[in-house]
Order: C-alpha cells, then structure tokens, then sequence
C-alpha cells in the first residue's frame, strides 16, 4: 500500500505491521475532515492489502486524540450529515478491520478519539492516558459509537456515569473498569504494543480474520451456531498453507513462520 502522501496521519509498514499515527500532535491529534478521509482510505486499503496483517494506531506527541476539530464546527450545522458522511465512515474502516487491531493510546482520548480506540481490537493505555466523554460540556450527545461500546465494555451505570459526567477516567481505572485492556507506564506505551503488534503480525492471519469475524457474529448466535461456525472456519483452515506450517513447525520444534506461509495462498 502507498505510505506517502498523507498530511494529517503517518503509516510506517515493517514485517506486516501496520503503524498509523495520528499527526496533528499542535491541536492534540483532533480529528479534521482530511485526518478523517485520510484514515478511511488508509485502513480500507489496508484491509485488502495482504502485506498488512496487524494494523497499530497510536498519536504523535502527548495525546491520542483529543476529538473533532472543533475549528471546523458552526452553529446549527448539519450535525447528522457531518456524523455520517465523515466520521462514522472512519469509525466503521477501524472497527471493520478484518485483521487484528491495536489501539496505543497516550494522553487524552476523548469524543472521537475514544471512539477510534474503542473501535480497535485491543487497547493498551498509559497509566497517564486520559477518558472521558466530554459532550455534556457542550450540550450534545455521545457518538462515535460510544452507545456501542461503553455498555458492553463496562455496564449501562458505567455507560450513563460516564455520559452524565463528562468526568475523566485515567489509565488504571480504565482497566479496572474493563474499558482497556492494560494500563502500561507510559515510558514502556510504544515498545509494548509494537512488540504486540509485531507478535500479531507474525501470527496465522487467515486464523486471526476467521476468529474476529466469530467473535463478532457469536453476540447474535446461540450456543449449537458458534459450535457449529467453529466447526466450518476449522475446516477452512485446515486447508490453508498455514496450518500445513504450523503442524510442520510443532513435529519438527520451530517457530512457525506463518508469514511466508500466508503468501502462498494469501491472507
């Protein structure tokens, strides 16, 4: 995929992984209408790209993101237009991702920038990292697919304390409270989860792709469906070069490369 051209992100593929930095580090990496368009366009040709096999999103300086460019808002504007012509379109590229996601987030994420981390696979925090959904400030409502999220993630008293208060929830409470993964120190936030996001890049992707998209689909499947369904994606895997290689590397005691594997077929 091309990695040049970008003004308000920055991706740097290596060994399959991904990275996509939020770069407006002078207004906390708010999202503008170009980030938004840039992010879209870089995930979805992400996901078809099969040199990508684990996407890592992080911000440049001191945030994650601290939300929409709130320079671009007026008065009266119109509101649901903007929400789904711009930022859900972004939103729905991160979430449907069909390879493995990873959210890195330091300082703030907030409004939209909780929904971007929200939307990855697995997020890690910096015990610094900084919550919150801050529309009760302003007189809206939560978007961003924070109606999603945040009950499933935590609860609907979570969810509502969160809405109602606007207050901040930092990095070890969020992983107390279930809305991150783990909560690092800060100084080790980048080398943890690029060492993740390499570990997931070497991993068995069609695995990975097939199992996301079960986890997904189980919310709405009885307990026969999943069994079934894992059945089905077992059977597809067993045909694919990566199992041959996996089952290869355990009788002879290696490390599996799955990703040469992969090329053989594909991811």
């Amino acid at each position: 995929m091309n990695t040049t051209g970008q003004e308000c992100i920055e991706l740097a593929l290596e060994q399959g992984l991904l990275t996509v930095t939020l770069n407006r580090p002078a207004v906390m990496n708010a999202v503008s209408t170009r980030m938004a368009a840039e992010l879209r366009t870089a995930l979805e040709e992400a996901a078809v790209d099969d040199e990508v096999r684990c996407v890592l999103v992080r911000g440049a300086g001191k945030a994650f993101c601290a939300g929409r460019d709130l320079s671009e808002a007026r008065p009266n504007e119109d509101a649901y237009a903007i929400i789904t012509e711009v930022f859900n379109p972004m939103l729905k590229a991160v979430h449907d991702m069909p390879k493995p996601s990873i959210a890195a987030v330091n300082g703030v994420a907030m409004g939209v920038g909780l929904g971007i981390a929200l939307a990855c696979d697995i997020v890690y925090a910096a015990d610094n990292a900084r919550f919150s959904s801050p529309f009760a400030n302003l007189g809206v409502a939560l978007d961003s697919g924070g109606h999603y999220f945040l009950p499933r993630l935590l609860s609907a008293n979570r969810a509502l304390e969160m809405i109602y208060t606007a207050d901040v929830i930092r990095g070890r409470q969020a992983e107390t409270w279930g809305l991150v993964n783990r909560s690092v120190p800060g100084s080790k936030l980048a080398e943890w989860t690029h060492q993740l996001g390499c570990k997931l890049a070497a991993g068995p992707t069609n695995a990975f792709v097939g199992q996301k998209r079960l986890v997904r689909q189980s919310e709405s499947m009885s307990y026969a469906e999943v069994l079934d369904a894992e059945a089905r994606l077992q059977a597809d895997l067993v045909r694919r070069p990566e199992y041959a290689e996996g089952l290869a590397a355990f009788k002879q005691k290696r490390k599996p490369d799955f990703r040469n594997a992969s090329r053989k077929q594909g991811v």
